[in-house]
């Protein structure tokens, strides 16, 4: 095994550690910072390949409410911007096992 592979083994090792660890933090965040289903269906669309305004019109809000929202989401960590304009998820609320219906 060469050096580069054994430093991917390492930090990739690192990165299970890391998910396993953050998890019951990023699902309790993402769960308080969602407390409306057109919420949740906009984080759960926002995977990247859809514009705000895409993102918008699928959930029946206003392009201003998916702005503030997905700022929220950014600052959070919870969501990054994909370096083409469009916002994803950290993880899909099925990962989490979080229901797309708000309570």
């Amino acid at each position: 095994m060469s050096d580069a592979e054994k430093l991917l083994a390492v930090a990739e090792e690192q990165l299970r550690w890391l998910r396993a660890a953050a998890l019951p933090q990023v699902k309790e965040t993402v769960d308080s910072v969602l407390p409306k289903t057109e919420m949740r269906k906009a984080f759960e669309l926002a995977d990247g390949t859809r514009t705000g305004a895409q993102l918008a019109t699928a959930v029946g809000v206003s392009p201003q409410s998916i702005s503030g929202w997905t700022k929220r989401w950014r600052n959070l960590g919870i969501a990054y911007e994909n370096g083409e304009g469009a916002v994803r998820h950290l993880i899909s609320l099925e990962s989490l096992e979080l229901s797309p219906e708000a309570e």
